[in-house]
């Protein structure tokens, strides 16, 4: 079993169909409130399909849909923004590109964290770990790096990291219900503005 979509084209399909499910459910239901049966009957796939592709069952499924949106994570968050943009520009569309991710993905937060599973609980969510780690890891010295080409005041790791840290708040703050769609532009739009207010001296962005 892998993190990877199978070669073969019907196990791929099996394997997508599941995720596909998982990210609904384990949004609606939670993680603990999602059982076999249940995505089976969402994918649409015999329970005995599930095993085949998930060893492990639900705890290989979270594993691996925590991989496919760590891999959907980086491809958002490493596109061109364009030729005939500023460093200062590229820093705000970095920070844009993040804040839009989180936003149209409400499971990233606890997924990529695997919050809900013990590593211990499969040998795919110790790997998921190990690559997930390894590629936000990569997405961070990324983005400190665009950071420290644009010019910073302050230190630019420590600043990346307190930026993502402060959206991540604010999306978990909003998906407990403590505040609501407004307040969490707003907190988005404190935390877009103070990075910025650290990184060069275009402030066209």
């Amino acid at each position: 079993m892998t993190l990877e979509p199978p070669v073969d084209r019907r196990k791929r399909r099996t394997h997508t169909a599941v995720l596909d499910a998982a990210q609904v459910l384990f949004l609606r239901e939670g993680y603990r409130g999602t059982t076999i049966d249940m995505l089976a009957a969402e994918a649409d796939v015999a329970v005995s399909s599930i095993y085949a592709n998930f060893r492990e069952g639900k705890a290989d499924v979270y594993a691996a849909l925590a991989w496919r949106i760590a891999t959907l994570h980086v491809a958002a968050m490493s596109a061109p923004i364009g030729a005939d943009s500023t460093p200062r520009g590229e820093v705000a569309a970095v920070c844009d590109r993040y804040v839009a991710f989180h936003r149209e993905n409400p499971l990233a937060l606890r997924i990529l964290a695997l919050t809900d599973i013990d590593v211990s609980e499969s040998e795919l969510a110790t790997e998921a770990k190990v690559r997930i780690d390894a590629v936000l890891g990569d997405l961070i010295e990324s983005f400190a790096a665009a950071v420290r080409l644009a010019g910073c005041d302050v230190e630019p790791h420590a600043l990346v990291m307190v930026s993502w840290a402060t959206v991540n708040g604010a999306y978990s703050l909003f998906q407990r219900r403590i505040v609501d769609e407004s307040t969490l532009a707003a907190m988005l739009a404190i935390a877009r503005a103070d990075l910025l207010s650290h990184v060069g001296d275009d402030h066209d962005a």
